[in-house]
């Protein structure tokens, strides 16, 4: 199942940069698919991972929750939130005039690695629940990536290079977390496990409070987030 999983997390950026250059991204869409996805991942570890991490690891495991989702702050800092869908394109951002791409890369790989650690472990690679949230939740970022570079005018094969070393990021994260899982204790992919899931709070709490930016009620947008929480109770259940 871990190369299952390791598979699905490589292609999705190749897939996503293809569809942004093949129809271009959708804005409405991609919004409501945030709505959405921020939810079904919130709900995911609040009624399910959250509560078994919690009765295996005990109460320390909120201090790892805590600093991933403190890692997180920090990393968005450097890529413009495009975590949770933001898209920022800055004059002459282009990889000869501005080293934006670059930096988005690199924070948005380190997010990528650090949260396919705890895939390592079977166990997490088979929770279908949390599988699914991640997933949808990479869709998103995959396709703001892909846009940024396409509106930055960062060359066709510059593109594909970055949109590369983005897509091997999360499965290196998991080979990493195999290698390191062997020789530490059996306890090391749980504490990844608790840091990718403060990341993942982070970036899904953020994107149900964006998604009325004009704090005004927006019923398509709600819509997606109660699906998003339905389905996720459903499927923990």
């Amino acid at each position: 199942m871990t190369s299952i999983v390791a598979l699905v997390f490589f292609a999705l950026p190749l897939l996503a940069g293809a569809a942004v250059r093949l129809v271009g991204p959708g804005r409405r869409w991609l919004r409501l698919l945030l709505s959405f996805s921020g939810a079904f991942l919130v709900s995911v570890v609040f009624l399910h991972m959250l509560p078994e991490l919690y009765e295996t690891e005990g109460a320390m495991v909120g201090a790892w929750v805590l600093a991933g989702f403190l890692l997180q702050v920090v990393l968005e800092f450097f890529s413009s939130g495009i975590e949770h869908g933001h898209i920022h394109v800055h004059e002459h951002t282009g990889l000869r005039h501005h080293p934006l791409p670059w930096i988005t890369l690199a924070s948005l790989s380190l997010h990528s690695f650090a949260e396919g650690m705890p895939f390592a472990d079977a166990h997490v690679a088979g929770d279908l629940p949390f599988v699914t949230g991640v997933v949808l939740h990479k869709v998103p970022m995959a396709v703001a990536l892909a846009t940024v570079l396409l509106r930055s005018e960062v060359p066709v094969t510059w593109s594909w290079v970055m949109l590369g070393l983005f897509a091997v990021a999360a499965p290196a994260g998991m080979w990493a977390g195999h290698l390191a899982g062997a020789w530490l204790d059996g306890h090391f992919l749980q504490h990844m496990l608790a840091l990718a899931i403060g990341m993942l709070l982070h970036i899904g709490t953020t994107i149900i409070f964006e998604s009325s930016p004009e704090h005004r009620f927006n019923a398509t947008r709600f819509v997606a987030v109660l699906a998003g929480v339905v389905l996720a109770a459903l499927s923990v259940h």
